[in-house]
């Protein structure tokens, strides 16, 4: 848990001990198979999932399509926002992409550290920031990038995503069908 605490505070800031004691007694470590479904459509949510080794999507389905809208990967927190801060039912799903390592954290614990410590007030505030940041960049690159540009920056920030994830949710993650994106892969054919 140690190491998994250090990783988080190098990444969103340093908590003090007392805090970081408070933490380990709630935040729960839980190992997850290959494609388990943390959170599905319909469900009330109210777990953050902190990726310590491993990989998820969140997906939608949409006529029995799966439309994946989010990856993340070691060092990467992952919830059902929607379901998470609006105590609504999940709007997609959360899959697992390889045998993976998380640290769980619930709501209540979560809001109880925040209201108790500035530091955990803080810490849960830059990982939010991050992650609708993370979302705004990726709304602007659906509008304003070609397809090329957007599997480009997917590269740039996940550079083994196509060993970790299908290329069918590669593409879906871009906007694209699965032969563009094949082309795109093979500049020999040209896009």
């Amino acid at each position: 848990m140690d190491e998994i605490i250090t990783s988080i505070t190098a990444e969103y800031g340093t908590l003090s001990q007392e805090t970081i004691n408070d933490l380990k007694k709630v935040a729960k470590i839980r190992e997850v198979k290959k494609d388990d479904i943390l959170v599905r459509e319909g469900e009330y949510s109210y777990e953050l999932f902190y990726i310590v080794e491993g990989g998820a999507r969140a997906f939608y389905l949409k006529d029995g399509k799966k439309i994946t809208d989010w990856f993340a990967f070691e060092n990467d927190f992952i919830s059902s926002i929607v379901s998470f801060f609006l105590s609504v039912p999940s709007q997609h799903y959360i899959e697992i992409l390889e045998d993976s390592k998380l640290m769980v954290l619930q709501l209540k614990d979560i809001e109880l550290l925040c209201d108790k410590y500035h530091d955990f007030e803080r810490l849960a505030r830059m990982s939010t920031t991050k992650t609708m940041l993370q979302l705004q960049q990726r709304i602007v690159s659906l509008q304003f990038k070609s397809s090329k540009e957007r599997y480009n920056g997917l590269l740039e920030k996940f550079s083994q995503i196509e060993l970790r994830a299908p290329l069918g949710d590669i593409a879906s993650y871009l906007g694209i069908t699965q032969e563009t994106l094949s082309r795109i892969r093979n500049p020999k054919n040209g896009i």
